[in-house]
């Protein structure tokens, strides 16, 4: 297959050509005469379009078992959600599903090199159960679907029994879904990958464009301050993990997708600027993310902001980074309103837990060594105590024998 981020670039030079964007400047002016507004519609619209047109690519091939995956910050799930609107424009009523609940049990889990639970590890995914589940459901079979109970690191039956016609397919986002190792009990002519990522055409010099990695660690930096309460600072020393994982899990399967999704809005770098700089700026010189901060707000400097969130349709992929979308999910945890991606609340929680419990597991230990402690003082006071009482009895004994203890006796 051809290399997929080529795809994307050709798309999204499709796009920028309609839109008349082409740099930083461009942007600017849009911003300056009053077109922005505009530039997002149509943005949106081009992408909507692209997705019609996936949807029917699905229907024509009649494909049953639809597999989305890309690195972090691609828009996923809103993909997803959105290719499942269109599918049910066609009729075809798609069932969505996701990996988060077929981990494997806790205690099962493999660790990362830190100790901590590896939920993005394909052994931690019950791969046999997840493929016994879509063959039984293609084949018009009832089945009970697992939920997992993020809570108590195990599955659970009796919520989500669940058949679907021969018409209806599946929808599947995960971090393995291109990955043939996760489905191999589906035959591959019943599956239709999608490969998601952004990659905008925007130059902002003669010889280079915007570095997609610097792309989606600006949309991170945004949403893990929006809805998880990290800061810059953390994002970006969390990011050489996280690329590990997706040259580990994700881009050495792009090119055996069958369609290629560029995610990237031209108009999106002066919405986010707003929302990133002052998290850049509040790292110190003398911190190690310093430079990658120097250099995320050189490149920012080239647009200019747009300050009106609004114009952002709720149901925009760049809602999953600012807030504000239909689709988003309620945090347990919280209650309030979030767009909590791939598996990061129960890899979180999981690891919130094993530490706590871990944290128990050494008061715990302590607090018995002091009663260990404690035991041998009160132990040895007592033994004292008894030598004590015992001289005591003796003395008053020899006392009384020899005739001085008379007085003691009355």
């Amino acid at each position: 297959m051809a290399n997929k981020l080529h795809d994307m670039k050709l798309n999204h030079k499709m796009s920028k050509s309609f839109l008349g964007v082409q740099t930083p400047e461009d942007l600017n002016r849009v911003i300056a005469e009053g077109d922005f507004r505009e530039l997002v519609q149509l943005s949106e619209a081009y992408q909507d379009k692209r997705i019609v047109e996936i949807a029917q690519r699905i229907a024509d091939q009649k494909n049953r078992v639809v597999l989305i995956a890309g690195p972090s910050s691609s828009g996923k799930t809103t993909t997803a959600k959105k290719l499942c609107t269109q599918l049910k424009v066609l009729g075809l009523e798609p069932l969505y599903m996701g990996t988060d609940d077929y981990f494997v049990e806790r205690e099962q889990t493999p660790l990362d090199e830190n100790g901590k639970y590896n939920f993005e590890d394909l052994d931690a995914v019950d791969v046999e159960l997840f493929n016994s589940n879509i063959i039984s459901l293609l084949k018009g079979e009832e089945v009970d679907l697992p939920t997992f109970n993020f809570m108590t690191g195990h599955k659970e039956y009796g919520k989500r029994i669940t058949s679907i016609k021969r018409s209806q397919i599946i929808v599947i986002e995960g971090i393995h879904a291109l990955n043939d190792e996760l489905t191999p009990q589906i035959r591959q002519h019943q599956k239709f990958k999608i490969f998601v990522c952004p990659v905008t055409a925007l130059k902002v010099s003669k010889e280079s464009g915007v570095d997609p990695i610097d792309h989606r660690m600006l949309r991170r930096m945004v949403r893990d301050y929006q809805f998880r309460g990290h800061s810059a600072k953390a994002t970006i020393d969390n990011w050489p993990s996280v690329r590990r994982g997706e040259d580990k899990n994700i881009f050495p399967f792009r090119d055996q997708a069958h369609e290629a999704f560029n995610t990237s809005h031209i108009y999106e770098i002066p919405i986010l600027k707003k929302h990133a700089e002052p998290l850049l700026r509040s790292i110190k010189a003398d911190e190690p993310e310093y430079e990658v901060a120097q250099k995320m707000l050189k490149f920012l400097s080239e647009f200019d902001v747009y300050e009106d969130d609004s114009v952002v349709p709720n149901d925009s992929i760049i809602r999953e980074f600012i807030g504000g979308s239909t689709y988003a999910s309620e945090d347990p945890m919280t209650g309030k309103k979030t767009f909590v991606g791939s598996n990061y609340l129960i890899r979180n929680v999981a690891n919130f837990l094993r530490d706590k419990h871990e944290i128990l597991k050494e008061k715990h230990e302590e607090f018995w060594e002091r009663h260990e402690d404690l035991k041998k003082d009160l132990i040895e006071k007592h033994e004292e105590l008894v030598d004590s009482f015992e001289e005591a009895v003796e003395e008053t004994v020899e006392s009384i024998e020899k005739g001085e203890g008379e007085h003691l006796v009355k």
